[in-house]
């Protein structure tokens, strides 16, 4: 079986590939000889982990993960095969289509999925102003930090590349400025800082407990996925 090699941002995310708590910068053998690693946010380091799954000689690259909606037609839990990549050089980066066309095959008709195209942002995009503006500029329907760097590296070493993206945050979300201001680069957030600006505005608690609720559903999607994508992540033809 091709090993395969996933790129995650997050722990919370690389969970609905590994039952097992992976930190960051880990790099984990998956039992069908698959890589996955957590890379942190942002497309630096993307680029840097998808640099040592190409080290370990894998065959093909997913970028896994969460992403932004920036059109109202895409709601939490919704699930993104991406058909392209919009990087922020202007560059477009093609998905393997008949990969992607697997994938979509093999989950089950209440597991829809849209081909869509995914805007690189090197920042979490926090109003729904800015994801309008995005969407109006771009044409795409979501946004992440890491799919364009991995897509480049894909591209760079002639590998199939697939993006696996479910929306953790709806168009017309606001990011609650609690997470905003807690959240360092590599995407931890620092749980004192959180605490303390909610103490000072609890009326940011409702946001709290949408946005986390969204999280979560996303994050379903993404197991679901993995229950049905099979041992190889649906990349070789039965």
């Amino acid at each position: 079986m091709p090993s395969i090699g996933i790129v995650v941002a997050l722990p919370a995310e690389a969970r609905s590939v590994v039952r097992q708590h992976l930190g960051f910068e880990s790099l984990h053998e998956l039992p069908e000889g698959h890589w996955l690693t957590v890379s942190g946010a942002g497309p630096a380091a993307a680029e840097k982990a998808a640099i040592r799954l190409i080290e370990r000689e894998v065959k093909a690259l997913i970028s896994w993960g969460c992403a932004a909606a920036i059109t109202p037609e895409l709601t939490p839990g919704h699930l993104i095969l991406a058909a392209h990549i919009h990087g922020e050089d202007g560059q477009l980066h093609s998905t393997d289509p008949a990969w992607r066309q697997r994938l979509a095959a093999n989950l089950p008709p209440q597991l829809q999925s849209h081909s869509g195209g995914i805007q690189e942002s090197r920042r979490v995009i926090v109003t729904r102003s800015e994801k309008i503006a995005l969407q109006k500029k771009t044409g795409a329907v979501a946004a992440d930090m890491e799919s364009a760097a991995i897509a480049r590296k894909a591209s760079a070493h002639s590998l199939p590349f697939l993006v696996v993206r479910t929306i953790a945050d709806s168009a017309t979300m606001d990011f609650p400025a609690a997470v905003t201001r807690a959240l360092n680069p590599r995407g931890d957030v620092r749980m004192l800082e959180l605490l303390g600006h909610i103490a000072r505005r609890p009326s940011e608690i409702p946001d709290l407990i949408r946005l986390g609720q969204a999280f979560g559903a996303a994050v379903r999607t993404l197991h679901q996925v993995r229950k049905h994508a099979g041992s190889d992540f649906s990349f070789t033809a039965p």
